[in-house]
C-alpha cells in the first residue's frame, strides 16, 4: 500500500443518510443466508458508529451474521433468532420506564405527607427514593446499551460491507463561478471497489473537497469506503470514522479477498 496515492478526506460525507438506512435494514426481519455466507474466517470491519462482540472497536467476523442464530445475552442459554429480543430483555427494557414512574410516585405521596405532618422523615426518605432510582436507572440503562451494541455486532456485519475504492475516472468541478473562485469543488468519481468480502464492483459518487485536496486526487488513488450489502454499486460512500489501524484491516482483508 503506497500511503502516497490515499486520496484525501472530503470536506463533507453523508454518514447521517448512510446510518440511517443502515438502521432501517437493522429493523427489518434478517433473511436466511445461504451457509457459505455464514462460514467465519475472513476479516471484516463494522460500519462506523457501531461495535463488534469480537473486538470493542468496530472489528468484526465475516459472513453474513444476520442469519446466525445468537445466544442470549442476559445469560438463560436460551438460543434467539438475532435482533429477537428475549423475555428477560424485555423486562429490562420495561425497567427503564417503570422506575422513574414509581419513584415519581412515591415521591409525590412522600412530598403530601411531608406537607400534611411535617415530619423530615419524608424528606429524607424523598432524598433517598431519588438516590436509589437515579442509579438503579442508570444501571438498566448501561445493561441495555450494551446489549444493544450486542445484538448491533451480530446483525450489523450483514448490512454494511467495507473494501478499497481505487479511482479509475475522475471529472472534478471548476472553481470557478459567480461569486469568483470557491474554496471547495465537487469530484465525480467513479470507483473500482475491491471489497473485503464478494465480488470486485463499479461505482460511481460524488465528494466534495477543498480545492488544495481536490488538486490530489488523480486516477489510480485510493481509499476505504463503506456501503449497503443490498445494493453496493448505488450505496458507495469515502469511509471517513475509521482509524488508521482498522482501515489497514480493510486493506489487508480486501488483498486477502
Amino acid at each position: 500500500m503506497d500511503s502516497l496515492d490515499i486520496w484525501p478526506a472530503p470536506v463533507t460525507s453523508d454518514d447521517r443518510g448512510f446510518d440511517a438506512a443502515v438502521l432501517r435494514q437493522l429493523g427489518r426481519k434478517p433473511a436466511a443466508a445461504p451457509a457459505e455466507e455464514r462460514a467465519v474466517g475472513s476479516p471484516e470491519v463494522a460500519g462506523p458508529g457501531f461495535q463488534d462482540a469480537s473486538a470493542p472497536q468496530d472489528s468484526a467476523g465475516a459472513g453474513d451474521a444476520a442469519a446466525v442464530p445468537a445466544r442470549d445475552p442476559a445469560g438463560t442459554g436460551e438460543r434467539t433468532a438475532a435482533g429477537r429480543p428475549t423475555l428477560r430483555e424485555k423486562l429490562t427494557a420495561s425497567l427503564l420506564l417503570v422506575i422513574p414512574l414509581i419513584s415519581a410516585l412515591v415521591v409525590v405521596l412522600s412530598a403530601l405527607r411531608f406537607a400534611d405532618a411535617h415530619n423530615g422523615w419524608w424528606l429524607g426518605l424523598i432524598a433517598v427514593v431519588l438516590v436509589l432510582a437515579a442509579l438503579s436507572w442508570v444501571s438498566v440503562l448501561r445493561r441495555s446499551f450494551a446489549r444493544a451494541q450486542r445484538h448491533l455486532s451480530v446483525r450489523l456485519p450483514g448490512v454494511v460491507g467495507h473494501g478499497v475504492g481505487i479511482v479509475r475516472e475522475l471529472d472534478v468541478e471548476s472553481p470557478f463561478d459567480e461569486n469568483g473562485v470557491s474554496d471547495t469543488v465537487t469530484a465525480h468519481l467513479t470507483l473500482r471497489v475491491n471489497p473485503t468480502q464478494g465480488p470486485a464492483f463499479t461505482a460511481v459518487l460524488d465528494a466534495v473537497y477543498a480545492l488544495a485536496d481536490a488538486e490530489k486526487l488523480t486516477v489510480g488513488s485510493h481509499g476505504p469506503v463503506r456501503y449497503l450489502r443490498s445494493d453496493p454499486e448505488h450505496t458507495v460512500s469515502i469511509e471517513t470514522r475509521l482509524d488508521e489501524q482498522r482501515v489497514q484491516q480493510i486493506y489487508r482483508a480486501a488483498a486477502m479477498n
